[in-house]
């Protein structure tokens, strides 16, 4: 797999999510519409700052989805691109999570399913998804996001 490449196409999912309004709202919408759109059942959380505006879970999850979602979101605030930034990021320089000085493996994860809500090119939130293969929920975020801001 060629992670450099994956890491600029997920600057560009980063980059489009800007557009996203950060009204309670539309974060809400985008929960909702991630739940419909999943593929199996899913959890989601969605942060601004470190509030949760946001926190649903399907029939058929568990805690240990609840726990990804707080390991993603940490890993956004953390490295300051989404988690499967940080998945590509380390297997393009051969390294893991041990080799990281502040990446306490109990607190972050190197998973997608995590991405940064930005204002003015701040990270101001995070989005997280749990229960897909963890480049879907990636996927599926970003999908729900995009159909989000082209309804505007």
């Amino acid at each position: 797999m060629d992670h450099a490449a994956a890491k600029a196409r997920i600057l560009e999912d980063e980059s489009a999510i800007a557009a996203l309004p950060l009204d309670g709202v539309t974060l809400q919408d985008l929960a909702l519409a991630m739940l419909a759109e999943a593929s199996a059942p899913i959890a989601v959380k969605i942060v601004l700052g470190r509030r949760t505006v946001a926190l649903l879970a399907q029939d058929g999850t568990g805690v240990d989805n609840e726990h990804f979602l707080d390991l993603k979101l940490n890993t956004v605030f953390n490295c300051g691109h989404s988690s499967l930034w940080w998945f590509h990021h380390l297997r393009s320089t051969g390294r893991t999570l041990a080799d990281v000085a502040w990446a306490d493996p109990s607190r972050v994860i190197d998973m997608g399913g995590g991405v940064p809500l930005l204002a003015h090119g701040q990270i101001v939130g995070a989005i997280s998804v749990s229960g897909l293969a963890h480049e879907d929920d990636h996927a599926l975020i970003m999908k729900a996001a995009r159909r989000l801001i082209d309804r505007q």
